[in-house]
């Protein structure tokens, strides 16, 4: 899918549909908290904020006034291993969009007094975060579950690290990072393909090819329990059991597992914990995948009363799996997947996003028959056997926030339940 690769290492694609009237334009950096150390923990997210402050021919009003002028949609999200720009505008427009876009994210100004305030701006969305039990049980789990790896700290960082970022630790991080094979740009839409090659060879051609490599280690997963008091109504619970990473034989097995288990209304967990027994009003499980591990949860939010039965139900359901599904179950998941799949590539923006995402961290594309044909392949065996080997109780870590119980009480649920952690 890469159309061609800049002398310094960015790789570009294109995916045309003139049958648009729209084109976007997305720019993934291989920065995130995969790249960051204690000190400056934060960073990626903070650099996401501040390009949009000013470039060295823009201010930040000017970037603003000039995506509202041409009516384009610009945004920016970090994760844990990558940070992504993206621009949204007409045909027409899509050039000048492009221009603004790609000024920010290269030239930024970094003013110290614009600094300063986008600290105030992060420090109000750490302590929205924080305000916020279903957050604080979900960073929790991932801060005790990759302790001792650099994807256990929180995308945001910590008012201390923020606190001490400076203009010259932005440059010398973008410095590191935002260079050669650590870029991925993709335009997609009605667009003119020779003067968007000019427009990317004008802004990225610049750019050092040599920056700080990171394939990154390969993810711990801790046991154990990561208890929080919070005064809430509810306690938010995880269940957190080993995963795979992006790229995994096991992957689609263990994505049925888990949509048998807990995704959708007629999940096992759903309709014994919500259904029957009405004690929560919602129960999931889902995988979290990286590109070198990842992990599969099951999350419920409920009363204190409500904790002990949904406990011991949870754990009777997840032992009992095997014993449970049948060739029904397995095909109705993979139905389930299959469409949600080509209903959601359906969408303009689904492939181009999975073409860059991919393209990042696998380093090639993953094209939808392939998965599609993966999924139907998939056995009751197979996924038998993925619950076998990842749903262990003795690798379990249960995470909880709230008006929580003591570690003991929840080892004497969780061994009433038939296992022991």
């Amino acid at each position: 899918m890469i159309n061609y690769t800049l002398t310094n290492g960015i790789r570009v694609f294109f995916t045309p549909d003139d049958r648009l009237r729209s084109a976007t334009v997305g720019v993934w950096v291989a920065a995130g908290c995969k790249k960051e150390n204690a000190d400056n923990n934060g960073i990626s997210h903070f650099i996401e904020h501040i390009v949009f402050k000013g470039s060295h021919k823009r201010t930040g009003f000017e970037i603003a006034e000039g995506m509202d002028e041409i009516g384009a949609s610009v945004n920016a999200y970090t994760t844990k291993e990558y940070t992504f720009f993206y621009v949204r505008a007409l045909d027409y427009r899509i050039l000048t969009a492009a221009d603004i876009l790609f000024d920010m994210i290269t030239s930024p100004r970094l003013d110290e007094k614009d600094i300063e305030t986008e600290k105030g701006v992060i420090f109000e969305e750490i302590y929205m975060c924080e305000d916020d039990p279903s957050d604080v049980c979900y960073e929790l789990n991932e801060s005790r579950l990759f302790q001792g790896n650099s994807l256990s700290r929180e995308i945001l960082g910590s008012t201390d690290t923020v606190k001490n970022i400076t203009c010259e630790k932005i440059l010398s991080y973008m410095a590191e990072n935002y260079v050669g094979e650590n870029i991925i740009i993709g335009v997609s839409g009605s667009f003119d393909e020779k003067s968007m090659r000019e427009k990317i060879e004008e802004f990225f051609s610049p750019l050092s090819a040599e920056g700080k490599k990171c394939d990154g280690e390969t993810l711990p997963f801790n046991a154990g329990f990561a208890l929080k008091q919070m005064p809430t109504e509810q306690t938010h619970i995880m269940l957190t059991f080993p995963g795979v990473p992006i790229s995994h034989d096991e992957l689609y097995a263990l994505q049925i597992c888990a949509f048998i288990l807990g995704t959708g209304t007629s999940s096992m967990l759903n309709q014994r914990i919500r259904e029957q027994l009405g004690l929560v009003y919602s129960i999931d499980c889902w995988l979290a995948r990286y590109a070198k591990g990842g992990y599969t949860a099951v999350s419920m939010s409920l009363a204190p009363k409500s904790e002990e039965m949904a406990i011991k139900e949870t754990v009777k359901i997840i032992t009992g799996f095997s014993e449970a599904i049948t060739e029904r179950k397995v095909e109705i998941a993979k139905e389930k997947l299959i469409s949600s799949l080509i209903m959601s590539r359906e969408q303009p923006q689904s492939k181009f996003s999975a073409v860059g995402y991919n393209t990042l961290l696998l380093g090639r594309v993953v094209e939808d028959d392939e998965i599609i044909e993966e999924i139907k392949n998939v056995k009751i065996e197979d996924v038998k056997n993925a619950h076998k080997k990842y749903f262990t109780m003795d690798k379990m870590l249960f995470t909880a926030v709230g008006k929580v119980k003591s570690e003991e009480e929840y080892r004497k649920i969780l061994s009433a339940s038939g296992e022991d952690n």
